[in-house]
């Protein structure tokens, strides 16, 4: 695709390639990565929530998969290309305003429901609400931030995976427990509810109060456009070509990132359940064994992810981004692997926050790559992309893997760990081999992205 320019203008004004990194870019990236943490916590409170939620709607491990991935994932994925259409064209702000608090009411309704078909439609909601946020927010940072400083604003912000797993685990393990040990709670209106209820009511009110700071912030000037007179709709169908014509790079690059999304999620689906039935910590150990490494690991990793791949790409080493990615699939192996099939507590918890710190390095990478040789016309849209590809697939897939994998093939509760094991030994040697063939292709896509800058 090329530079186009209207034959009528006689002076030519080069867009905004350095864009701003004052404290205003950074105050951005801390009110979307707070937005990003509550998105986290109201959709992983779930998965510490398995064990009360089989009981009190009498499901299986299966419908609990498709509660966590199914049933998020179907409208937040067919939400998130249009919404990012609008995001490319219309202020980002009001799209992630809005997407916040509609999250959140939908998160209060979760709580309100009293049978399996009711968690799963709301459920569904939550997902229309947070398909709003990632490609707002990605087209926003870049047009806050540097190429080469994106990828560290964008593992700040992606740290928020974390952060949110590691509240919800903590906080809602401590909640759970002890709404589990309360006599009945009766609210007025509502009436009787269970402790998973409350739980869903709880997480959901500080959205609501953070969708009205969001509605408060700047917009930022859109930079590194192809037209750069005016902001005007880029139809699909270019976008497919512009696709297209790096087709290897964003084969490598979709594949590669799902792959170690689906791991990821499986993960942190499964995780805390895991210990519970496996190692015999009750909720809240499990809850705070995982958030705490959640916490503080995964936010290390996802900094040090960003850091790292930011420095390589100003000493010159232009593929540094999916260089990481790359490292982080061989060297997660081993421990990701062995993590299920030890049987000693004590061990597993020393390898849970090597396994975290590893696995954190690389979420907001695919992200950052996508906008890095992606035109400002579409960014949101590609991230939009991206995120059906990659997150969509990952949502769908990885909880129900693990559940299938554990009651038809294992066949017994107890061997959640054997399918957490053996799917990391499958996905991340995949992973490294695509991601791999993927560097070439790079680096020629981030060439060809100088033309639009200048």
């Amino acid at each position: 695709m090329q530079k186009t320019t209207h034959q009528s203008d006689t002076v030519e004004t080069p867009p905004n390639t350095n864009p701003p990194t004052d404290w205003y870019a950074w105050y951005a990236v801390l009110i979307l990565t707070l937005a990003s943490i509550i998105s986290y916590v109201d959709r992983q409170i779930l998965a510490l929530m398995i064990g009360p939620i089989r009981r009190d709607l009498g499901i299986s491990d299966t419908q609990v998969s498709l509660l966590i991935g199914a049933a998020f994932a179907l409208f937040y994925t067919a939400l998130t290309l249009p919404i990012a259409r609008l995001a490319d064209r219309h202020p980002r702000r009001l799209i992630i305003g809005i997407g916040v608090a509609f999250w959140s009411i939908m998160t209060f309704v979760c709580g309100l429901a009293n049978k399996y078909s009711v968690l799963f439609l709301a459920r569904m909601g939550v997902g229309v609400g947070e398909a709003s946020l990632q490609p707002a927010a990605y087209s926003m940072l870049s047009d806050l931030f540097h190429k080469d400083r994106l990828p560290f604003a964008v593992g700040l912000f992606q740290s928020a995976t974390f952060v949110g797993a590691g509240i919800a685990y903590i906080l809602g393990g401590v909640l759970i427990e002890y709404l589990e040990n309360m006599p009945e709670l009766v609210l007025p209106i509502i009436g009787p509810i269970r402790s998973w209820q409350a739980a869903f009511f709880v997480v959901s009110l500080p959205g609501l109060l953070l969708a009205v700071v969001v509605f408060m912030m700047r917009e930022p000037p859109r930079t590194g456009r192809l037209n750069e007179d005016e902001i005007k709709p880029v139809p699909f169908k270019d976008i497919m070509q512009f696709m297209l014509e790096r087709r290897l790079l964003f084969f490598s690059l979709f594949a590669g990132f799902l792959l170690m999304a689906t791991q990821g999620f499986a993960l942190f689906a499964w995780g805390a359940e895991f210990l519970i039935r496996v190692h015999g910590l009750d909720r809240s150990e499990a809850g705070l064994a995982f958030g705490a490494s959640a916490l503080v690991f995964g936010i290390a990793g996802s900094i040090t992810g960003g850091y790292v791949s930011s420095r390589l790409m100003r000493k010159g080493v232009s593929d540094g981004t999916m260089r990481v990615a790359v490292f982080k699939c061989v060297a997660i192996i081993p421990f990701g692997g062995a993590i299920g099939f030890i049987s000693d507590t004590t061990t597993v918890l020393l390898l849970l926050p090597v396994v975290i710190f590893l696995m954190s390095l690389t979420p907001g990478l695919g992200a950052a790559i996508v906008q890095s040789v992606t035109p400002n016309e579409f960014r949101a849209q590609m991230v939009a992309i991206y995120g059906i590809a990659v997150s969509f697939l990952s949502y769908l897939l990885a909880p129900l893997i693990i559940a299938l994998l554990t009651q038809y093939v294992f066949m017994r509760d107890d061997a959640v760990g054997y399918s957490l094991g053996t799917t990391a030994l499958i996905t991340y040697p995949l992973a490294a081999l695509v991601l791999a063939i993927g560097l070439k292709p790079y680096r020629k896509a981030l060439s060809v992205s100088v033309d639009w800058e200048k």
